[in-house]
């Protein structure tokens, strides 16, 4: 099959493509590559994969990590063309009852079971496998593919392949990250950012609570007042798009204290906000600052010792905002058949290619709801509904009347 200039196939012409995908996802299942560790023997693998196709590829090393962007670019070295786009990195197994391994590719039936199956090694081996069959000389723009680190931690690997994209000077006409949306094309998510709350208190024997800072108090009252926005923000504009239709507050974790006789020292919260908008997120961390304030002008103005309160942001993972004018939304539509487009309240890496000035949708194999979990599966009809997907999308990099250039 050549698919520069092919025509849409039948599902029963893919099965050869499909088992080529699942020998591929097998490959990529096999590598442990949870966020915490390296991922540069898959992206070695992966660059290998391409070389033999004949492709260019880049090794972007991760600043200050041992771990890789990769870039590929098949056909024209020019601007614009298609990004396919995705991650490479996992979430942990640790305290989940897998009963199958979790990074050996185990088929029953239908169902493909492994960690990143869905999440989302499975679109990977698709574009591996559909990449395999491109007829470079016949594309008029380049088909380019993304493989990033660090995308369950806050998207660390896709702001480093934005930068490298901006200081090459590359600006591709669309992105396509391939998060799992059961081929819906998302045009929206919400952002997601992920703060650290330490307080500060001053450690004293049980009996003498009058000499000490009990920090686990003052958490209770940030934990309070994080309850009040997270309420508050229900007065916003609804956005029906979401099952959850308002911007978000979730406090995670908390760690504090040492024993029940001692005054609490210190305590720290793990928090996020989910802002719809990217305005949201300034005024949401605006109140919860002032909010802070009071917390300890109060105690002052009692004359109590007040304690330190230090926040910081972990990550900063931008909404994707609808546009209706995108072409990475036009050709989705147009590759998957559809004729609306939806959205998530998961986060991906599409705001931020998007806040670097990029089209971006996000279409994929695979349902959210296996994601992260024990035993993650994904069925073989979403791998050849993805092939299929991407057959289109790559016949258009082939077609010269179909302008995807990047203007």
């Amino acid at each position: 099959m050549t698919i520069a200039n092919a025509t849409a196939s039948s599902a029963s012409d893919m099965s050869p493509l499909v088992e080529t995908a699942i020998e591929i996802l097998a490959d990529l299942v096999s590598f442990d590559t949870v966020s915490s560790k390296s991922n540069v023997d898959a992206i070695a693998f992966i660059e290998a994969y391409f070389k033999r196709l004949g492709a260019t590829t880049v090794r972007i090393p991760a600043k200050g990590q041992e771990k890789e962007n990769l870039w590929v670019t098949i056909g024209p070295g020019r601007q614009g063309g298609l990004v396919l786009s995705g991650h490479i990195d996992v979430v942990p197994v640790d305290g989940q009852e897998w009963t199958r391994p979790p990074f050996k590719l185990t088929r029953e039936g239908e169902r493909l079971y492994g960690r990143g199956t869905t999440d989302m090694k499975g679109f990977l081996a698709c574009v591996m496998a559909v990449c395999g069959h491109i007829h470079a000389a016949q594309l008029s723009v380049p088909v380019h593919v993304a493989v990033t680190f660090d995308e369950e931690v806050g998207h660390i690997g896709a702001f480093e392949l934005a930068a490298f994209l901006k200081g090459q000077g590359i600006e591709p006409a669309a992105f396509i990250v391939g998060e799992p949306t059961r081929h819906l094309v998302v045009d929206r998510h919400k952002g997601s950012v992920g703060f650290t709350t330490e307080i500060v208190g001053r450690e004293a024997h049980s009996s003498q609570v009058h000499l000490g800072i009990n920090a686990i108090d003052i958490a209770a009252e940030v934990v309070s007042l994080l309850n009040e926005l997270h309420i508050v923000q229900r007065d916003v504009l609804a956005d029906d798009a979401y099952p959850y239709p308002y911007p978000s507050i979730n406090v995670g974790t908390i760690r504090g204290g040492h024993v029940r006789n001692i005054v609490a020292p210190g305590c720290t919260l793990e928090w996020e906000m989910r802002p719809i908008l990217p305005k949201q997120l300034s005024a949401m961390r605006r109140e919860f600052d002032e909010r802070v304030a009071k917390i300890i002008s109060r105690r002052s103005k009692k004359g109590m010792d007040a304690p330190e309160i230090r926040t910081r942001c972990l990550w900063d993972a931008p909404p994707l905002l609808s546009d209706p004018a995108s072409q990475a939304t036009s050709i989705a539509l147009q590759a998957t058949g559809h004729n609306q487009t939806s959205g998530v309240s998961y986060g991906t890496e599409a705001g931020v290619y998007q806040q670097a000035g990029f089209p971006t949708v996000v279409c994929g194999p695979g349902d959210i709801a296996q994601a992260h979990t024990a035993d993650e599966w994904i069925s073989v009809k979403e791998l050849e509904t993805c092939l299929l997907f991407l057959e289109r999308l790559i016949a258009k990099a082939g077609n010269p009347l179909f302008d995807v250039n990047g203007g």
